[in-house]
């Protein structure tokens, strides 16, 4: 038997809200969030917490765009379904 690291990739499912003002929390729904080190709006850096594996937490930047929002981890990067629209 070999030693082999495993992997969980993140994986975004759903934004809620999908749309909202600079400032505004947005849930984020999916999974292999454990390692999670940074959440971005179309690019841009956001602060977020952590809930659990499942679930972030993150505020819409000063400088957001339209766009996908991105979950960084360890093992790899998701990338929302949808766009999240900053209004």
């Amino acid at each position: 038997m070999s030693a082999q690291s495993f992997q969980v990739k993140p994986k975004i499912d759903s934004l809620n809200p999908t749309s909202g003002l600079v400032g505004a929390k947005v849930t984020i729904s999916g999974s292999g969030f454990t390692s999670t080190n940074s959440v971005t709006f179309a690019g841009t850096a956001a602060a977020f917490v952590l809930v659990n594996d499942f679930t972030i937490t993150a505020t819409v930047p000063p400088a957001a765009t339209t766009g996908k929002i991105n979950v960084t981890t360890a093992d790899g990067t998701a990338h929302s379904p949808t766009q999240f629209t900053v209004t």
